[in-house]
Formats: C-alpha cells, structure tokens, sequence
C-alpha cells in the first residue's frame, strides 16, 4: 500500500521477480472502505455483514474494491466490475490451520524440490471433472474441517458414492462436460461474457435437475452444502430455457458480426434477415441473367471480404465479357468483374448485414444483461456442483486406490478421543508414483498411552515418507475423504505442524539451523495437546552435543508439558532413552538388513529402537567414491573404539 512517487517506504521486501504496483492508502481508509462497501453491495450498513468488528478486514476489502475499479476493461461500463459475494468472516475454530513450513512440507500443491504439480498431494488425488470441482477440492485441502458433525456429512455422502458405482458413473458423466459456471457467471455480470459463455451457462443449469435426481436416487441425506443441487432454483432453469430459445447452439466467438440470434426471437431482425434474403435471391438472379448474357455458363458470382462481390472468369473467356462490365482485380489464373447493378446491390446489402449485426449484437446484449442479473444465484449452484464434483472425485479415488472409510472420533471434553489408530496405512503420493514395486504398509497407534514416538533408522530408510504420510492422512480424515488403509480410527486435530528436511532461507539471510529453530520455536510456542507434530532430525545443524540437547529438551517439552501427538524422526539413538524416563513416549524403528556389504532396506515400522544408523553404507548406495567410504569406516572405528564405554545421560 503506497502513495505512488511520493511514497518514502522501502520496497526491499519485494523479490525481484514479483511486480509492485503502488495503490492509493487513501482507498483502504477506514471511512473510504466502509462507503466503498455499501455501495458496491447496496447497503445502507454493515452490520448485517458481521464484520463491523473487524476495521483491518473492511479496509482491506474497501481496498480489493478500489483495485477492481482501478482496473476494469477500458470497454466496460462506468460501474462495471464483476459481481462479488458479500464479505464473510472465517473463524480459526472452524478450520484446521496449517502454517507454510507444513504446506511446503507435506507437499499440498507443489513439490518441495522442484515445485511442480506432478507428485504433489493435489496431484495424487484429484479425480474431479471440472474446473470449479478442482478449486473446491484445493480449498478443503487447504483449510480442513474441525467440526466433527460437517465431516461426517461429508464422509457419509462420499461413502454412499463409493457403494454406487454405477450412480457416481451417472453423476460423474453430468459432471463431465460442465464449463466453469462460477466464473463465467461473473463474467456474465460484469459484462464480459461471450455468447458461448452463455451456451455453457445454459448447458449446465440445464443438468441441475438431472444432477438433483440422481442424488435424491440415492437415499440418503443430503449434505446441506449440496442444496442448491437438490432444490433447483427455477429462475435458473427459466433463464437457461430463454438462453436456448435465443442463442444458437454454435455461435461464433466474434460478437459483432452477427449469426447468434435464432429466428422468431425479433420482429425487427427477422425483418432485416427477410430483406437479406431477398437481395441474395437478387444476387441469385443476376448471376444466371449475366451467365446469359455473357454466354459464360462457368461463370460465379463470389464474394470477397475485402473487394465485395464481383464475378470470377477464367482467363481465357476475359476477353469477351460484355461491355458493361467493369474489370475489378486480375490474379494469374482468372479475371474479377462488376457491373453498375451489382455494385449498388453491394451497398444495400452491407447497410442491412451492418444494421443485422447490430440489432443481433443489441439482442444478445440484452440476454447478457439477464444472465448477469441471476450471478449470484448461479454461483451458488456453481459451489454446489464443485462440492459435489470433489465428492464424487474423491469416492472414484477411494474405490480405485483401495482406500477404508476411517472413524472419525468426536472430541470430548476429557481429550480422550485425541488418538489414531491406522493399520496398514499408505502414502498416497507414493504408492501411485511406484512402478515396479508395491509400497510397503505401516500400523501406527499414537495419542493414547504414547503421545511420542521416537523414530530412528538410517537415512534413505522412509522415515520421512512416513511421518508426511501420517500428516497427508490425518488431513484426508478431517476433509471427510476416506484414507489410504486398511483400517482407521482417527481424532481431530486443530493444528498440523511439520518440520522436515533442511532449507536455507538465503533472502533472508537465515541459515539452515536459524530456519530448523525458528520453526522448532513456532511448533513449541503454538502447539497444543490436540496438535499433531511431525519432526524430522532437529538439532542437527550445529554440533553433536548441541543438537543432541536440543533435540533431548524439545522430545522432554513435547511429552512432558504440551502432550501432543508427535512423531519425531532422529539420528540420535540417545533419544530412546527417553521412553525409559517417560510413560508416554514409545521408541520404533524402520527395519533394515544388512547381508555383507548390502543394505536392503525394509521399510517396515516396528517398535524398538535402532542401535546404528548406517550412515557409511548409505553413502555408498548415494555414489561416493570408495577410497572416502573406507577413510570413513576407520575413522568411525576409531571414534567408537576411543568412546566411553558407559554414556552419561544426557538429562542429569
């Protein structure tokens, strides 16, 4: 927010691949927001939005309305900026809340390594069909339910389509050819919708109703999101009728030349159209008379874009064409032709096809008009056949992928449904990006007795797939999805936070360990004992004994003081200590075996500790070269043989 030139505050913030653009803070006053607002959305207060509370949010919106003012196309009219829904607060409650580091980690949209869409979360399980069902499906996964009974409703619903195969291939096949309802209609209301927007439009509110039949088929109860679906507002199906008995069904992309508007629609046009005919019946006969006349049987009367019409003669004939001929063009094969008659019928026929266009153009923008008038109304079927595309979508990938309908545990007062238990669960990602082999499923039992599991195993082994795995599972249960496992007995969450991997924050100057603490600090700092926490190797950016520390008081904190769920995935074997001391911490390992110089890894959880991590031999599979890996293995003799035999523990 600046003030253009004058503006002294520093741009260094923005990277240098984003463009700025200053915009007037006079349009984000508090004053100029709220009267922005009302006019926009006709009110006289707003205090039937609920938002009057919330001064920073009506000047940011009051702003968002400046912009759109500020760049509406240059054709539109004075006031003419798409129709927005009245602002709505969201409510922290309502909504598992993920931070960025937990995005990025889990992978929700993009990869964390090269920051594509293919082998992201999104990409593994969206099987929606249209544009608005992919966008709702992306919204859930970025804002999880924390209302046990608006899961529920979604799970029961996705789970009756899982049942029916055969009523989710009928529903899926409506769904199929359906354009973005919900941004045509906003490019119908602010006037800048084609003609085949509005076919689109029409060809989707016409199959509200057959949509409605096949959910009412179903007989259950219908998820309260899905209203506009199961109770079809008749003014849409009054004006996809007036948008078929209007337009036709092809129209061209270009607006001004006419050919949208059907026949009998238009005394005026249908006038002008019967005039049309009549000069090309003209045109008809003058063609045969001059064919007479000129004893050129081949000849054509044709028409060109940019001469008009003209008569087309070989050039062998040109010589003998009558008199009253006029020679138009010359190409290398024929000769083009008009005569006084034709020329003067040109005219009148361009002045009819012009006032034709317009009067089509006058018409259609009419019908613009009227569809624009039911926006609001067609958005909320648009976000109603969204929820239902994702639903739909989601129970295709449940069926295909072999996914169990989780339990999902009503949080009570006591946290005693604060728990997961998962048999056989699966890495969704994962086990659809593998070819030649199957992925190897784990149980987990967290929340109850064990609040923390210490994970150790080597690296390359899966512990961090697993930990992103429980995160991608936890997310699907509280969307209303079912999940990748055998069986699922899942509680709510209010918060999912991860840290795993190693990341520079070069722009801002932070190095790896800087990062690694900082979001350690935020876990610590906004955890809560509903929280689930993944952890991947913290401490490990400074020295050994540091970061063992580090890692040994932030384990203690997590057990002993915020008592949320956490797994955390370590190199430090000390840590197994801690399930001696504690009763709620459980130590598990990932499996490896080891058959001479091989190192096969298993990629089975099970309980117990790892008394080695197999760093050397990971190395190995990893390239390096073998005269490091043997310097490496002496002086790794060397450190254990120079070792104490007895540790000190690390808490006294």
């Amino acid at each position: 927010m600046g003030g253009g030139a004058e503006c002294c505050i520093s741009k260094d913030w923005c990277p240098e691949t984003s463009q700025l653009t200053d915009i007037s803070s006079v349009h984000f006053n508090p004053l100029e927001a709220e009267n922005a607002l009302k006019k926009n959305f006709q009110l006289i207060t707003l205090d039937g939005l609920g938002i009057q509370d919330f001064a920073l949010a009506t000047q940011a919106a009051g702003g968002l309305l400046a912009y759109l003012h500020d760049t509406k196309p240059l054709d539109s009219e004075i006031n003419s900026i798409p129709k927005l829904d009245v602002p709505s607060i969201n409510y922290k409650e309502d909504f598992l809340i993920l931070d960025s580091q937990t995005r990025r980690n889990l992978e929700l949209t993009t990869t964390q390594r090269d920051n594509q869409f293919h082998g992201s979360f999104l990409w593994a399980i969206d099987r929606t069909l249209t544009a608005m069902g992919g966008r709702c499906l992306r919204q859930w996964l970025e804002a999880p339910l924390m209302h046990a009974k608006l899961i529920c409703e979604r799970q029961e619903f996705i789970s009756t389509l899982v049942e029916k195969r055969s009523a989710r291939k009928v529903i899926r096949k409506l769904l199929r050819p359906m354009g973005d309802l919900e941004r045509i209609a906003g490019r119908a209301g602010a006037g800048q919708a084609g003609a085949r927007d509005l076919i689109a439009i029409a060809d989707g509110l016409e199959r509200l109703p057959k949509l409605a039949q096949n959910i009412k088929g179903l007989s259950i109860r219908i998820p309260s999101f899905l209203k506009e679906i199961n109770e079809v507002n008749p003014s849409l199906i009054r004006v996809s009728s007036i948008i078929r008995d209007q337009l036709i069904n092809n129209p061209p992309l270009n607006l001004s030349e006419g050919g949208l508007i059907h026949d009998g629609v238009d005394p005026i046009l249908d006038g002008l159209r019967n005039q049309l005919d009549d000069q090309e019946s003209w045109l008809s006969n003058q063609e045969e008379k001059e064919k007479v006349s000129s004893k050129n049987y081949n000849l054509k009367l044709q028409y060109h874009r940019t001469f008009g019409y003209f008569f087309s003669v070989s050039k062998a004939k040109a010589a003998n064409v009558p008199d009253h001929w006029i020679r138009r063009q010359t190409l290398a094969n024929e000769e083009r032709f008009i005569t006084p008659d034709l020329k003067a019928r040109e005219g009148q026929i361009f002045q009819l096809k012009a006032r034709t266009a317009q009067r089509e153009y006058e018409l259609f923008c009419k019908l613009r008009d009227l569809v624009g008038l039911e926006t609001n109304s067609i958005r909320k079927a648009a976000r109603a056949v969204a929820g239902l595309d994702a639903m739909a979508g989601l129970a295709d990938l449940a069926s295909s992928e072999g996914y169990c309908k989780p339990k999902i545990l009503i949080p009570d007062n006591n946290n005693s449904n604060r728990f997961m238990d998962i048999k056989g669960c699966r890495h969704p990602v994962v086990e659809q990006i593998l070819v030649e082999e199957r992925f190897t499923p784990n149980n987990i039992k967290l929340g109850k007795e064990t609040e923390l599991i210490i994970l150790t195993g080597p690296n390359a082994s899966g512990k961090s797939c697993f930990l992103r795995q429980i995160g991608l599972i936890q997310l699907l249960a509280q969307i209303g999805s079912w999940v990748p496992a055998e069986k699922a007995e899942i509680g709510l969450v209010d918060r999912i936070f991860t840290r795993v991997g190693a990341v520079d924050d070069l722009a801002a100057g932070q190095s790896t360990f800087i990062v690694e603490m900082a979001d350690t600090a935020n876990i610590l700092n906004n955890a809560t004992k509903r929280s689930l926490v993944l952890l991947d190797e913290i401490g490990r950016g400074t020295s050994t004994f540091d970061g063992l520390s580090i890692a040994w008081a932030v384990s203690e904190h997590l057990a002993n003081k915020l008592h949320s769920r956490t797994i955390f995935a370590t190199h430090y074997h000390e840590l197994n200590d801690l399930s001696k001391r504690l009763k709620n911490v459980k130590n598990f390992q990932v499996l490896v075996q080891k058959t001479g110089k091989e190192l096969i890894f298993l990629h089975q959880i099970k309980s117990g500790g790892a008394s080695q991590s197999y760093g050397i031999e990971a190395a190995r599979l990893a390239g390096v070269p073998n005269q490091v890996l043997t310097r490496a293995r002496t002086i790794l003799n060397k450190l254990e043989t120079e070792a104490p035999t007895s540790k000190k523990d690390p808490s006294s």
